[in-house]
Order: C-alpha cells, then sequence, then structure tokens
C-alpha cells in the first residue's frame, strides 16, 4: 500500500487539506479557549506582579503635555540645621504663616503632625490659633494608629458616606490629632500613606475607617477644601469611586478607587508645581516684597493657590520609590491631589474592548496560521506584537490608558502555539474511526 505523502507544519495547508474548514473551525475552537484563559489571567490580578513595573516605566515617560500645576504650591522644609532640631516649635509655622496671609492664598495644608503637647512647643500657640484664624483655610495632619488610644476623639468628627463592603478599608482604633488650642474647627486630614514593601508607592489611601467613621486622607481633605466639596454631602463607593459633590449636591470630582479605598496616583517627572520655595527663604520674600526689592520668589503668585508645607530635607527617613524617583511624603501627596484636580486619573482598557480585542486577535492569528503557515502567521503576530506595544506606549502618554502588556505576550505566544497544534492535528484518523464505528 502506498503511504500518503506527509504533510509539512511549514507550509499552508488550503492546497493539501480535503476540508480545510474544519482545521480553521479547530484552529479557531483553540484559540478562543486561550483567549478566555488570558482573560481570567487578566482580570483576576494573576499578572499584576509583571504589569506594575512595566506601569512605573510607561509613568517615568513624559506625558506629551507635561505642566507643572498652577493650582498648587510648595514650601519646603529642605534643611534640618543641626543648632534646631525637629520637631520645630509652632512660632517658627505662625511667622511663615503670617507672611502668606498677605497674598491670599486659598488655604494651607500642614503635612506634618502638630499634637506635641510638651510647653517648649505650646508656648506660642495663642499665636499660632490668631493667626491660623485670620487665614482662608489651614489644613491640618492628624496620624491614624491600630491600636487602641486613650485620648477622646473629637466631638465633631464626621463620617463620609460610603456604600458596599467596606472590609478591606484601612482601620484603625485611634489617631494623633492636631490641638485644638490652635487647630479648633480646621479642616484635618490623615497623612498615612500605606507604601507598598520596600516604600514602594504607587497607590494611595483615600479615606480610613476610624472607629466607626470614615475619615478623609490628608489629600482628600485637602483636595475637598480647594474645589469647595462638602464631605458629608459627598459618597464613597467602595471599589469604584469617591464622589466629591458641593452641599448643593452638584458634582464636583468622580475619583476612581479600589476596594481598599486607594486611588493609583499618576506620577509625573516634571516639577510637581510651578511655585515652590525653601521654607527658611519665606521671611525673606516677604521682607524684599515690603521693601520694593525685587523676591528671589514671588509670594504674590501664591493668590487663590493651595499651599503645602512639609518636610524634603535628606533626614528624612521615609523616601518612597515611585516611578519617578524617590519622593518624599508631602511631594507624593502633591503628585496624587495634583492628579485629582487635573483628573489625570490611570485608567485601564474597558474589560468588553479587551475582551473583544484578545479574542478576535487570537482567532485571526491562529486562522491565519492555518490558513498562510506558521512562518507568515509568526510574521503578522510579531507585526500586532510591535504595534500593540507602540499603541500602549501612545495611548498612555496621552489618556493614561493601559493597553496591558504581559497578558497580551501570553496571548500571542499560546495563540501561537494553538494554531501550531491546530495544523499538525490528524484530522483523518478522526474520520476514519468515524467510518469504522458501527451505526445504531
Amino acid at each position: 500500500m502506498d503511504e500518503l505523502p506527509s504533510r509539512s507544519p511549514t507550509t499552508p495547508l488550503l492546497a493539501s487539506e480535503p476540508n480545510p474548514k474544519r482545521r480553521v473551525a479547530l484552529a479557531a475552537g483553540l484559540s478562543l479557549l486561550w483567549g478566555i484563559f488570558t482573560l481570567l489571567a487578566q482580570f483576576s490580578g494573576a499578572l499584576d506582579a509583571f504589569e506594575q513595573p512595566l506601569l512605573d516605566w510607561r509613568q517615568s515617560l513624559n506625558a506629551y503635555a507635561p505642566h507643572s500645576s498652577d493650582q498648587l504650591a510648595l514650601i519646603a522644609i529642605d534643611n534640618i540645621p543641626s543648632d534646631r532640631p525637629w520637631p520645630w516649635s509652632r512660632l517658627d509655622y505662625s511667622l511663615v504663616l503670617r507672611s502668606l496671609i498677605d497674598y491670599a492664598p486659598q488655604s494651607v495644608v500642614f503635612e506634618m503632625n502638630l499634637n506635641d503637647r510638651d510647653t517648649e512647643y505650646t508656648s506660642f500657640d495663642d499665636t499660632f490659633s490668631h493667626i491660623v484664624q485670620r487665614a482662608n483655610t489651614v489644613v491640618f495632619a492628624s496620624t491614624v494608629m491600630t491600636r487602641a488610644g486613650k485620648t477622646p476623639l473629637p466631638n465633631n468628627l464626621g463620617s463620609i458616606p460610603i456604600h458596599g463592603d467596606v472590609r478591606s478599608i484601612p482601620q484603625f482604633g485611634s489617631a494623633t490629632w492636631p490641638l485644638d488650642t490652635f487647630a479648633g474647627s480646621s479642616p484635618v486630614g490623615a497623612n498615612n500613606l500605606e507604601a507598598e514593601s520596600g516604600l514602594r508607592m504607587r497607590r494611595l489611601p483615600l479615606i480610613f475607617i476610624l472607629d466607626t467613621k470614615v475619615i478623609p486622607s490628608l489629600v482628600l481633605q485637602a483636595t475637598a477644601q480647594f474645589l469647595g466639596a462638602d464631605l458629608a454631602t459627598s459618597e464613597i463607593q467602595v471599589g469604584r469611586a469617591i464622589f466629591l459633590r458641593k452641599k448643593d449636591g452638584r458634582l464636583l470630582r468622580t475619583i476612581p478607587i479600589d476596594n481598599e479605598g486607594r486611588m493609583t496616583v499618576r506620577f509625573h517627572p516634571a516639577p510637581i508645581t510651578s511655585w515652590q520655595a525653601s521654607f527658611d527663604n519665606v521671611l525673606v520674600y516677604d521682607d524684599q516684597i515690603q521693601h520694593n526689592i525685587p523676591p528671589g520668589g514671588d509670594l504674590r503668585l501664591l493668590s487663590h493657590r493651595q499651599v503645602w508645607i512639609g518636610r524634603t530635607d535628606s533626614l528624612q527617613r521615609e523616601r518612597f520609590t515611585t516611578a519617578v524617583g524617590p519622593l518624599s511624603r508631602v511631594e507624593v501627596q502633591l503628585q496624587a491631589e495634583r492628579t485629582i484636580l487635573d483628573q489625570d486619573y490611570v485608567r485601564p482598557l474597558p474589560p468588553m474592548i479587551l475582551a473583544a480585542l484578545y479574542l478576535l486577535i487570537g482567532v485571526a492569528g491562529a486562522a491565519a496560521q492555518v490558513r498562510l503557515g506558521p512562518l507568515h502567521a509568526a510574521a503578522l503576530l510579531i507585526i500586532t506584537s510591535v504595534f500593540w506595544f507602540e499603541s500602549s506606549i501612545l495611548v498612555f502618554r496621552l489618556y493614561n490608558v493601559i493597553l496591558p502588556l504581559p497578558s497580551f505576550a501570553m496571548l500571542i505566544f499560546g495563540t501561537f502555539a494553538v494554531g501550531l497544534l491546530a495544523s499538525v492535528w490528524d484530522l483523518d484518523s478522526e474520520n476514519d474511526s468515524a467510518r469504522l464505528s458501527p451505526k445504531a
């Protein structure tokens, strides 16, 4: 008996295949199964460990329209002299805040905790209190802690309305609170950053549960004050968004959050703010302006801005690793608030669109391998991969939309493998078996 000629997997099959549609259907079916498996891996978060470093790399690239924030300003405590150890007296903050008042900043945010009760720090609290009352708005920081504390929480502590499963939201039992001697009824936010291992910062928590109340982070509180939002009227939907609203219910911002109440921060390598000065120079600039001397930094540009005051000195122990390099606590929070104010959110591609693209590419790639042969199909898949990679950079720099790369690589390799499997699958033996099987 003459042997049938063997079919080479490197050549197209349509010329020698008696029923090519069956083999194409087999390739399409296998590629659909692989595409579904890839999508499950993508949506379950199984590939996040590979995706996050690639997202960090994309964030390190300049956006096509980079700009520093004209809504925010930073007064950096960038030097802690040996003869003036940290923490500083409230007199230092009183003098700087007094210098800022004449230039009408929209609000001032103190990033550091001001809860020291030692007489060395409280002796100037009356002076500080009077200046705080004269300022437009001063936002203070607190730090929430897991252990229950003996110090009672403020009586006027409010809670943001929340809906959904709150079990994943960080929960705490006590907090260090700014002293009533100067803070009074000023807005307060928690400055906990909850970094990943190795002080890696990608997402920042915007809400915490303190005792039984939902309180804002310092970033969310500062943003609400700048936009004129009312947190009691606002709403949190866990795993979806925080809806910041004015007192009359008008929506100001929709902030995407995950199940833990965290927002992915869009880091930019460009300067965070268009106005920044050293803490020690503020009094000098104010004196220069009062005496009609051109100042090194024009405090008059602070009008209607929100001014943050915080440490950036090299002695600060917490330097967070970010996509744009090491940043201090206050710089991380400025990047987060800028993300909200500019609505510059990092967004994944909608799941339905991603699923449709993956399944289409998978089916088309496997079918092309059967019809054109592995070499031509491999060339098409390589071209498709290069186009996807370049598009992932382009759409992120333009629109902050994430085109996943690890799962796409998984899809391409799997598509080639199932296409190769379908091209060498022995369908003739199945036909012989069907013919030899007894009829009912």
